[in-house]
């Protein structure tokens, strides 16, 4: 059985032949077509095999018309192996503006089309709220994992189907799992990778590994405040924890930043330290510990603060701070 592009060229050609008009264009054909008298078309629609007018006048014909940008554009997805309707679809979208130009150029240039198809999952009603109330997920809890409709509500959020979302602190891959399940493209990459998923390598070789200014979304999910005073700090070296963790996280932000886009959204996931701790004094300054100073942390590398969310799951066990920064 004949695919819809095969479809659409027999069409063509067999208008060409139909009109006399060997040397005309596709547009000209088309135009030519859509213009006999009502008794030529139908002959020329059994002519060509197909039992329906409407189908050809508003499917076949009606594509080969549509003007640049999106007629070349639809053209290739079809070419590409989409069928009539999909192609329709992805008009239909452009049209009610619930598609942009540039999303479709991108999809096409990367062969993406399809993610574009995906009915675009609605968000949890506790995503909508200031504070998120998750369900709880043990197993990932164990693991300092990032729970899997965490990762799922970030990434509806803030990247559209298509787009690139990279983590390299990725852990056992949860944010690339659900990039790939939501229609993104998605790399990651760990200290501890698996080498299938996600890829066995340091934070360091992120820029070398996939070059600059190519990531839509950028995640970084660090170990816990509390994994770093257990295994990083040393305090025959430092006085602060909160502090070194901080420089600590400004060194993996100055290896990532760079792959991110401009336009492109940072998302930083961190768990605070419910402990009480001293002030810290430095420098003539006062400061709280943990939070605020990684707002701050954002700022210094020139990132527009654009959402802060606390996760918190339903058993009141766990919780994360998120912060949300856009690249100039």
């Amino acid at each position: 059985m004949p695919n819809a592009h095969q479809v659409y060229q027999r069409v063509l050609q067999a208008g060409r032949a139909f009109l006399n008009r060997p040397e005309a264009d596709d547009q000209q054909i088309a135009s030519s077509l859509l213009g006999l008298e009502q008794a030529a078309f139908k002959v020329f629609t059994h002519q060509v095999g197909m039992t329906s007018t409407k189908h050809l006048r508003y499917t076949v014909l009606s594509l080969v018309c549509l003007e640049p940008p999106v007629g070349p554009l639809l053209r290739e997805i079809l070419a590409d192996g989409a069928s009539f309707a999909e192609v329709h679809r992805l008009l239909s979208r452009y049209r009610r503006r619930d598609l942009e130009l540039v999303e479709l150029q991108e999809a096409v240039r990367i062969g993406s089309w399809r993610s574009l198809l995906t009915p675009g999952q609605a968000q949890p009603d506790w995503a909508s709220k200031p504070v998120w109330i998750f369900p709880a997920n043990k197993r990932a809890r164990r693991l300092e994992g990032l729970n899997p409709v965490i990762a799922e509500a970030l990434i509806g959020r803030y990247s559209k189907p298509g787009a690139l979302v990279v983590d390299p602190m990725a852990g056992a891959g949860t944010v690339v799992k659900k990039a790939l399940e939501m229609g993104r493209q998605a790399w990651g990459s760990d200290i501890a990778g698996d080498g299938r998923l996600v890829r066995k390598m340091d934070i360091a070789g992120l820029v070398s590994a996939i070059g600059e200014e190519v990531a839509d979304l950028l995640v970084l999910h660090p170990p816990t405040f509390a994994w770093f005073v257990r295994k990083v700090f040393d305090p025959s070296v430092h006085d602060h924890p909160e502090t070194d963790y901080t420089n600590w996280l400004s060194q993996h932000l100055e290896r990532a930043l760079p792959v991110l886009k401009p336009g492109g959204r940072l998302i930083l996931i961190v768990r605070p330290e419910h402990k009480p701790r001293r002030l810290i004094r430095q420098d003539g300054l006062t400061r709280w510990a943990f939070v605020a100073p990684l707002e701050l942390l954002l700022s210094e590398h020139e990132l527009e603060p654009l959402h802060y969310h606390l996760a918190v799951s339903e058993d009141g066990v766990e919780d994360w701070s998120i912060f949300v920064g856009q690249k100039p």
